[in-house]
This record gives C-alpha cells, sequence and structure tokens, in this order.
C-alpha cells in the first residue's frame, strides 16, 4: 500500500510541475494538513467523551446486565457452547460491546475467541463458533455508530446522527447474510 501512495504522490508532484502549478499544489497541501490536524482535535475531544461513556456503562455494570439478558439468544446462536458460561458471557459483552459502538469489542472478541478455543475441543466446534463470532462482530451491526457520529459532528454536519438508521439496517443485513452463508457453507461441509 506504500507503494502505491508513493507513486500516486509522484505523479501528482510530476503533473504540478510538468503543468506549473507548483504553488496551488503547495497551497493545496498545506491547507490539507491544516484540515487535518482541526479534524484530529476535534475528534480527539469526541472520543474522548464516549470512552468515558464507555468506562462509565461498564463501571456501572451495565455491559454486565446486556450481557447476560443476551445469554438465552446466544445460546440458540452458539449451541456448542451450551452450559459454558465462560465463553458465553464473553462472547456476549463483546456483542454488547459492537452494538453499543463501542471501542472494547476487539479486545473482547480476541479474548472470546482464547475462550472458545479453551472450552471447545472438538476442531470443527470451535471454528465453526469462532466463524460465527466474527461474522457477528465484523458485520457491523450497531445501535449507534459512536465513530461515524463523532467524525460527522467533527466535520460540521447539521445532522451527524442520522446515519443510526441506515448503519442498523445495513448491519442487520450483513449479519443475517453472513450467518446465512456460514449455515449453508458448514452444512455442506457436514454433508461431506
Amino acid at each position: 500500500m506504500n507503494a502505491v501512495w508513493l507513486v500516486l504522490v509522484g505523479l501528482g508532484c510530476a503533473v504540478a510541475l510538468l503543468t506549473g502549478n507548483v504553488d496551488e499544489m503547495m497551497a493545496s497541501v498545506l491547507e490539507g494538513a491544516d484540515s487535518a490536524i482541526e479534524l484530529v482535535i476535534g475528534l480527539a475531544g469526541l472520543f474522548c467523551l464516549w470512552v468515558g461513556i464507555e468506562k462509565l456503562a461498564e463501571e456501572s455494570g451495565l455491559i454486565k446486565a446486556m450481557a447476560r439478558a443476551t445469554r438465552p439468544v446466544l445460546g440458540v446462536l452458539f449451541p456448542e457452547l451450551r452450559g459454558k458460561s465462560k465463553p458465553l458471557g464473553t462472547i456476549s459483552a463483546t456483542i454488547v460491546s459492537n452494538l453499543l459502538g463501542l471501542s472494547s469489542a476487539t479486545p473482547l472478541g480476541t479474548k472470546a475467541m482464547r475462550e472458545i478455543k479453551d472450552a471447545l475441543k472438538d476442531e470443527d466446534d470451535q471454528m465453526n463458533a469462532m466463524i460465527r463470532l466474527v461474522v457477528l462482530s465484523a458485520a457491523g451491526l450497531c445501535f449507534f455508530p459512536s465513530s461515524v457520529v463523532a467524525l460527522r459532528a467533527a466535520t460540521g454536519s447539521a445532522a451527524p446522527a442520522i446515519v443510526a438508521g441506515p448503519t442498523v439496517l445495513a448491519g442487520l443485513a450483513a449479519t443475517c447474510g453472513g450467518l446465512s452463508v456460514h449455515w449453508l457453507f458448514s452444512r455442506r461441509r457436514r454433508s461431506k
């Protein structure tokens, strides 16, 4: 990827030199750097706010309570883990973190993967549970996309949270699609 960026920057500089637009290019580069600094400073404040809210939700027990509430559904999605409360609890916390758009989803997901591996001895069961977790985590089902809303707010959007509805629908479609494809492929693999 670095090579691609190097080629693009080199071509841009060469075109600016050949067309005599070096002054415009330099003004654009400096203006872009200034805008990037303003954006980063604006986002830093918003992300600090969301990290604080996440910490409050974690410390107050809200995430654990929501994780307990989702366990019955997860028993259906992860039948090989029924009766294994430790990995189901971590999977539940991962999914709740994703649904709330919190940054703790990635470390929780990594921890859940380790717990799945420790809890299940059969490699096919491990793989199926891990694939389902990856689909649930990566599909992007999120009730409040805080990062996107923060980015839109920092860039001056009049209605930064307007993306929440379409984001939920897109994430739900991706989640259902991913789980369906996994179900079809795992069923085909078992029949062989």
